[in-house]
């Protein structure tokens, strides 16, 4: 793979051929991948699950609130 990334169509054709061999085969890929990942990835691997923790509802809060304070203080703004 030239690219620094992995493109559409590579992720596509990786799939394609995935789906080509039997469970045993697909589970080794996952594992190499995975040994692949631990030992050369840079990045924070992507926390995929969409439940929210309480930090995320505090987070939220907080962002909601500066947002309403901001809407309040523009529609103030305007009729002054």
């Amino acid at each position: 793979m030239s690219e620094e990334h992995l493109t559409e169509i590579q992720a596509g054709q990786i799939i394609q051929i995935l789906q080509e061999l039997p469970p045993d085969k697909v589970a080794e890929v996952y594992d190499f991948v995975l040994f692949l990942q631990t030992r050369y990835s840079q990045t924070q691997p992507v926390d995929t699950n969409d439940a929210w923790s309480d930090e995320d509802m505090a987070d939220l809060a907080l962002a909601s609130l500066h947002y309403a304070g901001e809407a309040e203080q523009s529609e103030d703004g305007g009729n002054g």
